[in-house]
């Protein structure tokens, strides 16, 4: 194991053991601050539980900078037997170790490492807070409203889980209560009532089916995905229940606009029913033509693919600014139990984002030699 993995490794262990669920992100923001004003050049700003710096800027005299964004999330969901770090064959194992501590690891350790001399562009890194809750809480939403500048960007990259894949774009994601009722009634004269249960019990057995539907959108396939995933009805053993709700999460592909997902959702619940949208939160748009994001999939040999899952591309993409996933941590990791992840992507996104950062595509090289 080389010295940087063991550092950035190091690094992890250490985030990973400092508690931040949603709502609870003080401390490691604390920690993280600390560091960063430790580094001695840049700009760091505070707001809230969420960290802005940005780096130094082209020397006087020398040619403006594109800037680049890196961003990720503190939050993480709740512990569920995982809140202490361990390292066991080559992985390192802990809650948030893949979503997304990993990256935030990378990109400290890329702030602390990089000279800014060297750099071809100018770069900043956003931490922040509540990307795990609802959208209307997320730090980053917040942020991008507070500093203008962010949205000046040539590029924002997310550290997102993607086991060193570039990950275009993010599918949109919507939460809707279905309410069914019913007349209530004693269960011993039911027909008396109208049990919801019952009412609702033809739709359920059909809605369970919806297929998994794949969409392709510049090269990458996306997936439309809709499940119940709560559903509560009666009020006590001896009761015709009299109301059913049932929470649809509806996935869709970045095609599709909010209102577009939304008319599409209510098509498939009767009419009879109601429906309300709870949250809803767009698709990030794909940037697959961006000629720095074929840059740097081309020079690393990157696999690309769709992001199947909503992620702060979106934020940035509506913003205006282009945006790609890529990241140490395994997305199929998220929020389990057993979640970790592998200690050689550490130093594997490290390196090539430094790469990517500080030294000119080869074609860039070869030009200028001539």
């Amino acid at each position: 194991m080389t010295v940087m993995s063991e550092t950035l490794a190091d690094l992890l262990e250490t985030l990973v053991n400092i508690p931040s669920e949603t709502g609870h992100e003080a401390a490691i923001a604390d920690w993280v601050a600390a560091r960063l004003a430790a580094i001695g050049h840049g700009e760091l700003t505070r707001s809230g539980r969420s960290l802005i710096w940005r780096g130094p800027t082209a020397a006087r005299g020398a040619p403006a900078r594109p800037l680049i964004v890196l961003a990720g999330h503190l939050d993480t969901v709740p512990a569920n037997g995982n809140a202490t770090a361990r390292r066991e064959g080559g992985r390192l194992y802990g809650l948030g170790a893949s979503d997304m501590k990993a990256g935030d690891a990378v990109m400290l350790a890329l702030i602390e490492s990089l000279d800014p001399a060297r750099m071809r562009f100018d770069l900043a890194a956003v931490f922040y807070d509540a990307e795990e809750g609802p959208l209307d809480a997320n730090g980053l939403k917040r942020v991008l409203a507070e500093h203008a500048w962010l949205t000046e960007a040539r590029l924002a990259i997310l550290l997102e889980p993607t086991d060193l894949k570039v990950e275009l774009g993010c599918i949109g994601s919507m939460n809707a209560e279905v309410r069914v009722t019913g007349k209530s009634a004693h269960s011993a004269r039911p027909w008396l009532g109208v049990n919801a249960i019952e009412r609702a019990a033809p739709w359920l057995a059909d809605i369970v089916k919806f297929p998994v539907t794949e969409t392709m959108i510049g090269g990458c396939a996306y997936r439309e995905t809709l499940q119940i995933t709560l559903l509560q009805s009666g009020r006590a053993k001896n009761v015709v229940p009299d109301v059913l709700t049932a929470n649809l999460n509806y996935r869709f592909p970045p095609d599709r606009t909010l209102e577009q997902a939304e008319a599409r959702l209510r098509t498939l619940v009767p009419p009879e029913f109601e429906l309300r949208v709870v949250d809803r939160a767009a698709p990030g748009k794909v940037c697959a033509d961006l000629a720095e994001v074929r840059e740097f999939v081309t020079r690393f040999g990157a696999t690309v693919a769709g992001k199947q899952g909503w992620t702060d591309v979106a934020q940035f993409t509506a913003a205006g600014v282009p945006a790609f996933n890529f990241g140490p941590g395994v997305a199929e990791q998220a929020h389990q139990r057993d979640e970790h992840c592998p200690i050689g992507n550490l130093d594997l996104a490290h390196r090539r984002l430094t790469e990517f950062l500080t030294d000119a595509p080869p074609s860039a090289r070869d030009e200028a030699r001539r």
